[in-house]
């Protein structure tokens, strides 16, 4: 096996869609065959709830305005701009304490010329959001909360943290989640880790894992699927911790976390893996 492609002989089930074109080029340079199954879908969701969200912030009601993703960031600037208020929305935002929470959000509020005054570091989780919003005085200050496209373990605990520290949050969701329009390559996925014919899972974020085990369920073969992923010859990684945490929940255990949230150090982490260099830690 040559050491610049680590990845021969290897098969990689990527849950992506978003990025498969990216995925599939760093594996594919490690030698390794991709399995890509899109797991998620985000819907937007009717700008019936966006347009007063956004109505609330350009008149000065939010005292901290926090981004959680890029795609609903995206989503609500796109619509200012439909609605010709993108201008009075950044002057909003110019007068907030604004929040990205990881490097989509960033990237997409740069391109607008956003000021950002907080962004967590590694791993971008609500664990970090709430370390810096300890030492804010948030008690009876109006954040507003851009969510993600459902629920999970860490926006709950984002919830109850602000909570207990006394904010007052107006929630908006511009998206939402669903399942892949056509589940035969789940079906096929999941078939391919009973029969042995896959060497590691990637997974990158939970709302994924979510989706995969519903499937599952759906057709009598979560048990099965389970103790499949816990066989020694599946590899399971998880982008981060959202993730790793996302899949321990659905009783499988995680064998790989990369240093760094991105896909790119994922797919580092599994050539040294298999390439004998052993598995970093997170």
């Amino acid at each position: 096996m040559s050491p610049s492609r680590p990845l021969t002989g290897r098969t990689i089930a990527v849950l992506e869609s978003r990025r498969a074109q990216e995925s599939t080029e760093l594996i594919e340079r490690a030698g390794g065959q991709v399995m890509l199954v899109p797991m998620l879908r985000e819907v937007p969701n009717e700008d019936a709830t966006q347009l007063p969200w956004l109505g609330r912030l350009t008149r000065g009601d939010f005292d901290v305005v926090i981004f959680l993703t890029g795609v609903g960031c995206q989503a609500l600037l796109t619509t200012a701009e439909q609605a010709g208020r993108v201008e009075t929305v950044l002057a909003a935002l110019a007068d907030a304490r604004v929040v990205a929470r990881g490097p989509k959000p960033v990237n997409v509020l740069r391109r607008y010329g956003v000021r950002i005054d907080f962004v967590p570091p590694e791993p971008n989780t609500s664990d970090e959001l709430l370390a810096e919003f300890s030492g804010w005085q948030l008690a009876g200050n109006a954040v507003g909360l851009q969510l993600y496209g459902g629920t999970t373990p860490f926006l709950e605990r984002l919830r109850t943290g602000l909570a207990e520290l006394g904010a007052l949050v107006d929630e908006v969701a511009p998206y939402r989640w669903q399942g892949p329009a056509n589940d035969r390559p789940v079906r096929d996925l999941i078939e391919a880790c009973l029969t042995g014919g896959i060497d590691a899972l990637a997974i990158m974020s939970s709302s994924q894992i979510q989706n995969l085990f519903a499937i599952a369920d759906a057709y009598g073969q979560v048990e099965a699927l389970r103790r499949s992923l816990n066989e020694p010859n599946v590899l399971v990684a998880a982008i981060g911790p959202v993730a790793a945490e996302a899949i321990e929940s659905c009783g499988v255990r995680v064998d790989l976390q990369p240093g760094h949230p991105k896909m790119g150090y994922l797919i580092k982490a599994l050539g040294d893996w298999f390439g004998g260099l052993g598995a970093p830690g997170p």
